[in-house]
């Protein structure tokens, strides 16, 4: 599977890559079990992006002991470990609080899903084997349903995309670090 069975004709793309000196497996592990306390950040931005909830008394839990995955807003449609997990759902990230709950798809149904008012949200962390190591590349695809939700969340997009950007770029110069240092004497 890739986001191309999700999200295959998206509005919005942001692509960071990385090469990586570790085995695939343990660039795996730490890929799935980054904390977003390792993660300054990323805990920090997500954190600004629940305040305006949190100060209408909407209950979140800890970000901190939760993992980059956990936290990240939408589900996990697959994973074939060590080499892809992907993230996918329906999202009104434009909107203060989060918007309204998105039904639960699997990939057809949101790769087939026609409704408006909503963006269809993919995130692909893929990880090969390189000739200069083992490459691990990270990719967002966001399609807007409706020229009302494309307006609105490209507004929403001019003003996060750096941030977004950041966050990946954070966490795979987290995940080489902790893979690349797991076993390194000490």
């Amino acid at each position: 599977m890739n986001l191309d069975d999700v999200v295959p004709h998206p509005q919005f793309r942001l692509c960071h890559s990385r090469v990586i000196a570790a085995p695939l497996a343990d660039i795996w592990d730490e890929l799935n079990t980054v904390p977003m306390s390792a993660l300054p950040l990323g805990l920090v931005l997500e954190s600004l992006r629940l305040l305006p909830a949190k100060l209408t008394g909407h209950k979140h839990p800890s970000l901190a002991g939760r993992t980059f995955l956990d936290v990240t807003p939408i589900p996990v449609l697959f994973s074939e470990p060590p080499h892809v997990v992907i993230s996918a759902g329906l999202s009104q990230a434009w909107r203060l609080l989060g918007g309204s709950t998105p039904p639960v798809l699997d990939a057809a149904g949101l790769r087939d899903w026609i409704g408006t008012g909503w963006l269809k949200v993919g995130m692909e962390f893929r990880l090969e084997a390189t000739p200069k190591g083992n490459l691990l590349s990270t990719e967002t695809r966001i399609h807007a349903m409706d020229p009302e939700t494309m307006r609105a969340f490209t507004a929403y997009w001019f003003v996060i995309r750096p941030f977004s950007g950041a966050i990946r770029r954070e966490v795979l110069r987290v995940v080489a670090h902790r893979a690349e240092t797991r076993h390194r004497p000490r």
